[in-house]
């Protein structure tokens, strides 16, 4: 009988895949809350009024769901790639141009985070509030932080996943983006 122990890193994986499907969940939740308000919005105009500040708070939930659904689609390698020239030169260049990949995809979204991290400050410190509801913008500022934060997070690790796999000599490019 044998026994399969985890690594550190096996673990960290596990956490990270777990992380990511669980904010594929809630963005699904904020894009069934964004399209039930804006159909009892409609309906709302057909009968009495509709729902005053909906447009708002349809706008927050769609670019959070956006913000969480980055996290899984860059674990699951979901960003466009094109293969087909680099599918010649054999796995080992495939698997460099994949590493190429992903770090800028970490450096582009470190920078993003940083820059969305500016804005939040600004946003939190200036007070500014929707046109309608009045609800303080820096709170889904906030939310697409953290968002972002874990998003980096899982560049990160899929750098690290990378840099695993080309030291075991395991191909890490699969057809379609598949891991």
């Amino acid at each position: 009988m044998t026994t399969q122990t985890s690594s550190g890193f096996d673990r960290l994986e596990f956490i990270i895949s777990r992380l990511s499907v669980a904010l594929v969940a809630f963005s699904g939740l904020c894009l069934v809350a964004a399209c039930l308000l804006t159909g009892l919005s409609i309906i709302g105009s057909v009968t009495l009024r509709p729902i005053p500040g909906e447009i708002e708070l349809v706008e927050v939930l769609c670019g959070l769901a956006v913000f969480g659904f980055l996290p899984f689609c860059q674990l699951k390698r979901g960003h466009v790639g094109v293969d087909l020239v680099m599918s010649a030169f054999g796995p080992k260049a495939m698997n460099m141009t994949q590493l190429i990949g992903d770090i800028i995809i970490a450096l582009l979204f470190s920078l993003l985070a940083w820059r969305h991290g500016v804005g939040l400050l600004d946003k939190f410190e200036n007070g500014e509030t929707t046109q309608l509801l009045l609800l303080p913008i820096w709170w889904g500022y906030a939310i697409a932080m953290a968002l972002l934060a874990v998003n980096v997070i899982v560049c990160l690790f899929v750098v690290a996943a990378d840099i695993r796999d080309i030291r075991r000599k395991k191909t890490i490019v699969a057809a379609m983006g598949a891991h």
